[in-house]
């Protein structure tokens, strides 16, 4: 019998391959390709986040590492990934409830989220997504925040937030060559919501 463990990843791997499959029109724009890659593998990978996530709720008491963050730069973050988890738990036991194999195709999975009946949580997630996007990509703007999570590696491991240091330097590396994000992060909400919309049919 498969775990609940194995349930996540394979739905993880369902989501980042379905993503990679939606958006490869802006994966395939050059400025974008970096940004893409982070959110395939960094938000929907098919690995275990729960290590960088438990970080994260600590990475408060460090926020003095990172020179012009302040907390609420990174609350919406946080809450996204706290969401995006409680999310695919959820969806990961029903599926393990139900015992449907973790070889699951497109219409089993849309089936188990139309069930789970979390229309509201998901509109939060999505413009969770869409929120962080622009205060990241603001953010990105601050050589002085990349030149710190270069230079804060080492007190990161120290301090154990190892996971969640290397989850932000990834995220503002990606950026570098976007120039604008609005297309972005407006192209993967209007897609989402759309898609929300018609598996409530609203």
């Amino acid at each position: 019998m498969n775990t609940l463990r194995q349930y996540r990843i394979a739905l993880q791997i369902f989501q980042s391959n379905r993503l990679r499959r939606d958006y490869r029109d802006l994966s395939e724009v050059p400025a974008y390709e970096p940004l893409g890659e982070f959110f395939f593998n960094e938000m929907y990978g098919p690995r275990d986040f729960s290590r960088r996530d438990q970080e994260g709720r600590r990475l408060a008491h460090f926020i003095d590492l990172l020179p012009g963050v302040h907390l609420h730069d990174l609350e919406e973050i946080l809450e996204l990934l706290d969401l995006t988890y409680q999310l695919d738990d959820d969806l990961a036991q029903r599926m393990m409830a139900a015992n449907v194999g973790t070889d699951f195709d497109e219409t089993v999975y849309e089936h188990f989220y139309r069930e789970a009946d979390k229309y509201d949580d998901r509109l939060r997630q999505l413009n969770l997504v869409r929120s962080s996007l622009y205060n990241v990509f603001r953010l990105s703007r601050s050589s002085l925040i990349g030149m710190a999570l270069r230079q804060t590696v080492f007190v990161a491991r120290l301090v154990g937030i190892s996971e969640v240091h290397t989850f932000l330097r990834r995220g503002y590396d990606a950026l570098q060559r976007v120039t604008t994000i609005d297309h972005f992060a407006e192209t993967i909400y209007r897609r989402e919501l759309d898609r929300l919309n018609r598996l409530y049919q609203r």
